[in-house]
């Protein structure tokens, strides 16, 4: 006589269930770190382009750069990302009466501990802005 009932018994399937479980709670595990450089790299970006931004908005009579003259709406945006991100952008200005001396330092912590900093020049470093440079 043939069995007609044929299928997975509960066992097998809460055997099944438990595996994708503990498989799935693995790959979320190993995700955690990915998602911190992500959040890091586009942290970094949002500095960079703080940075671009400030050149452009550079005031070359005055010697002054943008967002060190007050000029925050400029830079509103990235400041709302990288806050999102977990970040906070910082300026650090160090105005010059000769303006091919002025500088301007644009710096936030980073998720996975540290700090992106970049100044006027390009010059990047992972210490925080002290008297406009890195």
């Amino acid at each position: 006589m043939k069995n007609k009932n044929q299928g997975f018994t509960l066992i097998e399937m809460l055997v099944v269930i438990a595996m994708i479980g503990l498989l799935s709670a693995v790959v979320l595990v190993a995700l955690g770190p990915s998602r911190n450089k992500a959040k890091d790299t586009r942290i970094i970006s949002d500095i960079n382009q703080a940075r671009a931004i400030g050149e452009t908005k550079f005031d070359p009579i005055n010697g002054v750069y943008a967002l060190c003259n007050n000029s925050a709406t400029d830079f509103a945006s990235l400041a709302s990302d990288i806050s999102a991100q977990g970040g906070a952008l910082a300026v650090n200005c160090n105005p010059s009466s000769t303006p091919a001396n002025s500088q301007a330092a644009y710096s936030s912590s980073l998720n996975g501990g540290g700090n992106y900093c970049v100044d006027t020049t390009g010059k990047t470093s992972s210490s925080t802005a002290t008297n406009g440079s890195c």
